[in-house]
């Protein structure tokens, strides 16, 4: 299995409630178009107060770049990256990928 995850922390002045629904609905969207790809979303409770987790389980990585390729013509999934232009700090976001072992 292979986990992608990806962190960003809500900029200053946003409301943090509004940044973890637009969060969530990334998160549906993504499981209700490509079930391969289970997205969970996750919020610090201590440490960086304001970061959003989103954690995707792949089968392999051959999945996780066939869905990364339909994401990245998807005009639905881009209309949802357009609602969070001001939700996060610019340069915030960081990429992981790990396998189980």
């Amino acid at each position: 299995m292979i986990r992608f995850h990806r962190s960003a922390r809500t900029a200053v002045g946003v409301r943090f409630p509004e940044a973890v629904q637009w969060a969530k609905e990334v998160a549906e969207y993504i499981n209700s178009k490509y079930p391969e790809a289970t997205t969970l979303v996750f919020t610090e409770q201590y440490g960086a107060v304001g970061t959003i987790h989103w954690y995707a389980d792949y089968e392999d990585v051959a999945t996780l770049d066939r869905v990364g390729g339909q994401l990245s013509s998807d005009e639905g999934y881009y209309a949802l990256l357009g609602k969070a232009t001001d939700l996060f700090i610019q340069g915030s976001t960081k990429d992981t990928l790990m396998a189980s072992v």
